[in-house]
């Protein structure tokens, strides 16, 4: 898989206060709308490049980087054609049927069953192809998807996965949250906390575990405690929040 660059980690929620105005209301663009204009994004390297069509009302609508990308005096504005040469156009694929289906489907090579294991790598770099291109349902549709997948049974990131993670993200990340929350619990379930002290793993994976760990378990717990998985029973914990706007 192609890595995208490492984006810097947005924090999108706001905070309401006494006075605020009301919410923006953004419609999502009608049928007469999407037939307007379409946009041709160009993806990965030259070699294996594949060019797709999307409307580009819907990508600007729902994706700030594209809105910004097609607007104003830039020459993908101009042009109509934006070029993604870092990115995956497998993820991309996956992208655009999200963006008119609205859901992640068993399709494109992409494995859905919790039981199955081998499109981890695929559904992390779903997450970061949101993050960068800023469309905060996508990366959340693509968080559940892991995190049914590490919970039903619960079961650890390969390390190669860990550490693509970790390259592609930046602190305060959901993605590296849900991470070191499975190694927190697990571990400390099956005690195996200290194989992930190794110095193969990123800095920041292991800070946030022993500091997780020293949080969470305190001093040693019943078995039921397990019980309290918050990857378990807490999804909107590594949900990425958005700007208080009103979608129709």
């Amino acid at each position: 898989m192609t890595a995208p660059t490492k984006p810097a980690y947005r924090n999108t929620s706001q905070t309401a206060t006494p006075g605020d105005s009301k919410p923006t209301q953004i419609k999502r663009p009608s049928l007469k709308d999407l037939l307007r204009t379409t946009v041709t994004v160009k993806v990965g390297l030259k070699d294996a490049q594949e060019s797709f069509n999307v409307h580009c009302e819907l990508l600007c609508y729902y994706s700030s980087f594209f809105k910004a990308a097609m607007s104003g005096h830039w020459a993908e504005a101009k042009t109509g054609v934006v070029t993604l040469p870092d990115d995956d156009p497998k993820v991309f694929t996956i992208f655009q049927d999200w963006l008119y289906e609205q859901g992640l489907k068993q399709n494109q090579g992409l494995e859905l069953d919790p039981s199955q294991a081998a499109d981890t790598p695929l559904l992390l770099g779903l997450w970061i192809f949101g993050d960068k291109v800023q469309v905060p349902d996508f990366q959340n549709a693509a968080i559940e998807a892991l995190r049914k997948r590490i919970t039903n049974p619960p079961r650890h990131f390969k390390l190669k996965d860990i550490q693509f993670a970790f390259e592609h993200t930046a602190d305060g990340s959901p993605l590296r949250k849900l991470i070191m929350d499975l190694y927190v619990w697990e571990s400390s379930l099956d005690g195996s906390i200290g194989k992930f002290l190794d110095e193969a793993y990123p800095k920041a994976f292991i800070t946030g575990v022993v500091q997780g760990y020293v949080r969470w378990f305190p001093r040693p717990g019943p078995k039921s405690i397990q019980n309290k998985r918050p990857y378990a029973a807490n999804a909107e914990r590594y949900h990425v929040r958005k700007p208080d706007v009103v979608i129709n």
